[in-house]
């Protein structure tokens, strides 16, 4: 008996020391939430594993763990975090592998901005932190605090991109609003107000004129068609129209530019409702008289569509999948609502919806000459078009679907569509601002809101 006790003694030592040894090794993700304004402890918060969607709730004492199993195969011990709780403000945050993670969270009743680091995810975009960059931090407090003060109307997501690195992501609550293009260029208010997130699709309105140009550049310059040939050949199925000589000289260019000569008043009359009542755009545009082609710039929605028409006749395919192949998918953008002209062609003067992070990956890709992750996307040439006036007009100066603006010296391009929903690259403070809005059909208050915010905060803050 006393042997048997002998060797059984050392059999359970080593046994428990195997076990101690595993539960050591075990991979862990564990932390700890509070309120940011006073220190106490959450109970209840809702937090969400970003790489693979596995999720865990914080206990009384505010304290949270994820199942080992969940993290395991985990690559990399950076990982990202999604938090929401019932009255605070919804954070996304990195957090790490083996380590104790401290997280506060903003209550939505306070009026002042905790300030975090936006979230690295693996996305293309590396992320920073104000400080880091050595930018006024008291400044970009000011306007984060009026942005949750609601001192600007229906902002819903603000972004900054400085030196390679995305400082500044925030995310708001407001309507979820629309263009109902059909019932006659009406806000659409039924969808019911949200808290915009980094995965919500925002409608862009006609920031998309700027992507359906950048798209026309990358085909001209794979095809070698240059800007100045006649549109006409691209549109054989529309030859009869070209028999008016004016019409005959309607260029790419021309047509990208918004001097197609056509009698057209979009912002002060119906054309643009009309057009919405037409099955099809080009025959609508193309039977209107035409003044000559460079007699006078107009702002006309049925150009950029008549572009994508000729540009699906000269890639022979639809130019929604040559897109899609290669622009959106090279830059990593999968999801995405790209929405049709009444015949099935892709919309290219609005109706495109896009997720605020996939904004600023078009947005760096423009500041780094048509490059993206060492891949020449779009034709570094075109960027240089681009940046180049094309047509100087009571408006402003526009380029390709861009405008090229000018505020307190600083001089950047700009993506801009109605409501407020802009990507505006600064080449010279090698910058990048995105911004979605909700105050569609509101000009030019959603004009206003982006000055006041570049002119009184964000540049003094470089």
């Amino acid at each position: 008996m006393k042997n048997t006790i002998q060797i059984i003694t050392p059999l359970l030592l080593a046994l428990l020391l195997l076990s101690q040894c595993k539960e050591e090794n075990t991979t862990q993700l564990k932390g700890h939430v509070t309120d940011a304004y006073t220190g106490e402890t959450l109970s209840g918060v809702q937090i969400v594993l970003l790489e693979n969607g596995a999720s865990t709730t914080t206990s009384a004492n505010g304290t949270f763990a994820f199942d080992p199993m969940d993290v395991t195969s985990l690559s990399t011990p950076l990982v990202g975090l999604k938090l929401t709780l019932a009255g605070y403000r919804p954070l996304e945050i990195n957090a790490t592998i083996d380590t104790n993670n401290d997280i506060q969270l903003s209550p939505a009743d306070i009026p002042v901005y905790f300030y975090h680091q936006p979230v690295q995810l693996s996305d293309g975009i590396t992320t920073g932190t104000v400080q880091g960059l050595d930018m006024d931090q008291q400044l970009i407090q000011n306007l984060m605090d009026r942005l949750v003060r609601d001192q600007y109307e229906e902002i819903h997501s603000l972004l900054i991109y400085k030196d390679d690195l995305l400082v500044v992501e925030e995310y708001y609550y407001g309507n979820n609003d629309t263009i109902d293009f059909e019932g006659g260029v009406v806000v659409d208010h039924q969808p019911a107000p949200i808290q915009w997130s980094r995965e919500d699709k925002h409608y862009v309105a006609s920031t998309n004129k700027a992507l359906t140009g950048t798209v026309a550049g990358m085909v001209l310059a794979e095809k070698g068609i240059s800007t100045d040939e006649a549109i006409s050949q691209y549109l054989p199925d529309y030859a009869s129209y070209f028999t008016d000589p004016n019409k005959a000289k309607v260029t790419l260019h021309h047509c990208l530019n918004m001097t197609a000569g056509f009698q057209w008043d979009e912002w002060s009359d119906n054309d643009l409702k009309d057009l919405w009542k037409s099955q099809d755009f080009a025959d609508f545009v193309l039977s209107r008289d035409n003044l000559s082609p460079d007699s006078e710039w107009r702002y006309n929605s049925a150009l950029p569509n008549l572009m994508l028409k000729a540009l699906t006749n000269i890639v022979n395919q639809d130019i929604r999948d040559w897109a899609d192949e290669h622009f959106y998918q090279a830059l990593g953008i999968t999801d995405y609502t790209w929405q049709s002209q009444p015949d099935g062609t892709p919309e290219g003067s609005a109706r495109m919806y896009l997720r605020p992070r996939d904004m600023l990956k078009i947005g760096i890709t423009l500041l780094n000459n048509g490059q993206w992750d060492g891949q020449q996307v779009i034709p570094q040439a075109w960027v240089a078009q681009c940046l180049e006036v094309q047509e100087n007009t009571d408006s402003g100066e526009y380029s390709h679907g861009f405008w090229l603006r000018s505020l307190d010296g600083v001089n950047y391009l700009s993506a801009e569509g109605d409501g407020g929903n802009f990507i505006n690259v600064f080449p010279e403070q090698n910058m990048v601002v995105v911004m979605t809005q909700g105050n569609y059909l509101k000009w030019p208050i959603y004009i206003n809101q982006m000055d006041d915010m570049l002119e009184n905060y964000i540049f003094p803050a470089l």
